[in-house]
């Protein structure tokens, strides 16, 4: 604001705001992971933000040349997996909580350490699938309400019956007989790990290893989000780095395994593909299946986050129809750039969302009470997981 002479002729300026400030899109490709890194008792129980695969092996993997004596780890861990396979298929920032033990409960209290850092949007623990991590996993996502996890497979080995595999059990729950992790709207599964190289330098690092997959979905995730959207699905892409699944699937399984929330990994012609988008949400859940797919998932808890921080300009502010008013207007400039991107259906804003204020939750009372309500409605789009073409033959002239 220009110094203001008032009893001075001439032209003087006031700076004053005319318009809704602007909504940000907040952000939603960092990743949170929790394991233990293959060199022992660095940095641990603490979650550090990592910008590379260059930091990570600096932290986490090779010698400290600050410490005399000092070697570098040897063999890869499946924490080191996950974050290289990170920054390999498209991450760009993670923060990593390395525990002292592979045990479940030091998980567990590593994931505690991601739960205050509002910027985590993907979770995962590389390698673990005991049950109760899988549940720490989804209540965490579900508790902040502004994340997703990232589930891991077991090994074959742990499914095989009688000398061969045993889907059913992916179908089923652990009190069922199965390995299938707890129905959740916040998480994602996939199955099978991927069989990936040594890592560079890591000589103990056998010559192909079948690894958990969650940390280069996450790249995948971070990947999409940045050159498409976070409306789109992050699936029908290559896990780079990925040489072969531990389990080739046919068309036949996935039929079977789909509408379980089971998202499978397959060859194809290009390579190692995730081929699936679904949350862990059955056909026959209870739960709202609204959110059948992750990017839906995903698309909702980006809005509800760039809202949440968008609209933090109006608190406090007198509850007038001139508040409603600029508050739509920053909320309908936003979802416009939504609904442009691609993510919202309708041909025009209108058949794409609204956003109103209720007469029924803002009432006389609820103003007396500092209460001003909201509502927002979203046409999401949803993947187009089925291609159907329909061929026939004819026997004249498609003109005639």
């Amino acid at each position: 604001m220009p110094t203001v002479f008032p009893n001075t002729p001439g032209v003087q300026i006031n700076e004053v705001r005319l318009i809704a400030p602007p909504i940000q899109g907040a952000s939603t490709s960092v990743a949170g992971f929790v394991g233990a890194a293959p060199k022992a008792g660095r940095f641990t129980n603490t979650a550090r933000l990592l910008t590379s695969a260059d930091q990570f092996s600096a932290n986490y993997i090779l010698a400290d040349p600050t410490v005399a004596g000092d070697t570098g780890a040897t063999r890869s861990s499946p924490l080191s997996r996950a974050v290289l396979g990170f920054f390999a298929n498209g991450g760009t920032q993670c923060y990593v909580v390395n525990v002292d033990s592979a045990d479940p409960q030091a998980v567990i209290a590593g994931l505690k350490h991601l739960e205050t850092i509002h910027d985590v949007s993907i979770l995962a623990a590389p390698g673990h699938t005991e049950p109760t991590v899988y549940q720490e996993l989804e209540d965490q996502a579900f508790r902040t309400g502004n994340r997703v996890a990232i589930l891991d497979p077991h090994a074959v080995a742990d499914i095989t019956t009688g000398g061969a595999p045993d889907l059913t059990m992916l179908s089923k729950n652990q009190a069922a007989g199965g390995v299938r992790p707890p129905d959740s709207i916040y998480a994602a599964y996939y199955y099978p790990r991927i069989v990936v190289g040594p890592e560079p330098g890591l000589r103990d690092d056998p010559a192909l290893e079948a690894v958990t997959p969650s940390g280069y979905i996450a790249g995948i995730y971070a990947n999409v989000d940045g050159t498409r959207g976070v409306h789109k699905a992050p699936a029908n892409q290559v896990v780079l780095g990925a040489v072969d699944v531990e389990h080739r699937l046919l068309d036949a399984d996935q039929n079977a395994l789909n509408v379980d929330g089971v998202n499978l990994l397959r060859i194809f012609p290009e390579g190692v593909v995730v081929w699936g988008a679904r949350t862990l949400q059955t056909a026959a859940s209870p739960l709202d299946t609204t959110y059948r797919y992750i990017n839906v998932r995903r698309l909702v808890i980006y809005v509800e986050e760039s809202l949440k921080a968008g609209l933090r300009f109006a608190t406090f502010e007198p509850n007038t129809l001139a508040l409603r008013q600029q508050i739509i207007r920053s909320a309908r400039a936003f979802l416009d750039g939504v609904w442009r991107d691609g993510a919202l259906f309708g041909a025009t804003s209108n058949d794409a969302y609204y956003v109103r204020f209720p007469d029924l939750f803002n009432s006389d009372a609820d103003r007396a009470a500092g209460r001003l309500t909201m509502e927002v409605g979203l046409r999401v789009t949803f993947p187009a997981e089925f291609i159907v073409v329909r061929i026939g033959i004819i026997l004249q002239s498609p003109g005639t």
